[in-house]
Formats: C-alpha cells, structure tokens, sequence
C-alpha cells in the first residue's frame, strides 16, 4: 500500500483534527484550512498533501464508483488508507487461522470483494446535506445510501485534553461521530451508550468540509473498512 508507512510517521500530526467552538475553521495537518472548495469530493480527496486516500481512490476507480462519492448534495464519510490497511489486516488474520501463510491484500480485495466494497460504499453515504445544525449531542438517525441501513451521527461535547479540550477555553470543542448500525435501535437514543452488538462508533477526524459536489467529513484512521470489528 502506498506511502503506508510514511501515513503512521505523520498520523500524530494529522489524525488528530477537531471542530472547535469555532466551526468555520478546521485543522488539517497542523494549519487553518477553508472548509469550502471547489473541487470534486473526489479531486479533493486526491489532492490530499499526505496522500491518506490513495488506495482508497484506487478501488473507487476500480469499482466505477466515482460519481457516488461525487454525487450533489450528499455527504460522504470518507475512510482514510489507514481504514483499509486495518481491514486487510483483519482480514489476513482472520485467513490466517486456517492457513498460516495466508495473506489478504488489496489485490485480494480488488479481485474477489469489490463488488463488496461497491455495495458497502453505500453505508459511508448520507443521501443529504448533514450539517452541525442539523445534529444534537444524543444523536440524529440518518438513512445511508445503502437500502435498509442506518446510521446514527452525533455532535459532542469533549472534556478529553488528548481531543483538543482544555480550561484556558471557554467552550469546550464538539466531535462528531458516525455511528452505523447493524441491530435494533432502541426508542430512546443515546449515541455514545448505543452498545457495540447495536452500532459501530467511528470519530470523525475531519468535517464540515463543502466541496463542489457535496459534503465531505473524514473517518478517524482507527477505523476498519466495512466497519468490521
């Protein structure tokens, strides 16, 4: 996988990007960006500086899945290469306990699971704008693009100084995290006590970003593809 290695050498300082009492601002990679552009969701993610979705990008090129993620008017809850990497591993682990020597690669992903990974692209899909307004701390349920799947997508409050909290603030800053679900939701939600036989809870490392195309907010690199466990 491209660049993998220099990805971890980096990650303390890009995987870690917070929205702040500040919302129109956001850090990526230790600096202010602008959180509009006018690129593609898409071309956005390839001009990436640290190249955190190459692989990701290659097997949406391989799918035919580039005018999903550029579709108008959704939000995309973009996996970084780091999500992949950790599937693959997962998997290879998984494969391993049959045959000790067995190894699940990318090219293995390509060329047995992509129409997998076609249709699970789908649940990293939101078929609306997801705006902070739009979100409470307990969490709003969101259809995804994937027929019959939901996710569950909060805004919280953090006192964790390692999340960007600290006294000198006035304001504590706010996260968001994607749940997906994959049980039965009870009546009454709290997104951070939705246990993990219910839904998969996933920080997001970047959002509020609007590219031409759409809404686009990036996954923690702890994440794994598929929101495999």
């Amino acid at each position: 996988m491209k660049n993998i290695i220099k990805f971890f050498m980096i990650s303390a300082l890009a995987g870690i990007i917070l929205v702040s009492c500040k919302k129109n601002d956001y850090i990526v990679g230790g600096k202010l960006e602008n959180t509009t552009t006018t690129l593609s969701t898409y071309d956005y993610l390839k001009s990436n500086r640290y190249n955190m979705f190459d692989t990701l990008l290659m097997v949406v090129d391989k799918a035919g899945l580039k005018d999903v993620i550029n579709q108008k008017g959704i939000t995309f809850y973009a996996p970084t290469d780091f999500a992949i990497n950790n599937y693959l591993q997962a998997k290879t682990l998984q494969a391993q306990k049959k045959n000790p020597f067995a190894r699940y690669s990318i090219d293995t992903l390509i060329k047995y699971d992509l129409n997998v990974f076609k249709d699970s692209l789908n649940t990293y899909i939101i078929p609306k704008t997801v705006t902070y307004e739009s979100l409470t701390e307990n969490g709003v349920i969101f259809n995804t693009s994937k027929t019959g799947s939901q996710a569950v997508i909060s805004f919280e409050k953090t006192y964790d100084p390692t999340l960007g909290y600290t006294s000198a603030t006035s304001t504590a800053p706010s996260i968001e995290y994607y749940t997906f679900i994959k049980g039965k939701l009870p009546n009454v939600i709290v997104a951070s006590d939705i246990p993990d036989t219910i839904g998969v809870r996933v920080r997001c490392q970047t959002t509020g970003l609007t590219t031409s195309t759409g809404q686009l907010n990036v996954l923690s690199n702890s994440h794994v593809l598929f929101f495999k466990q």
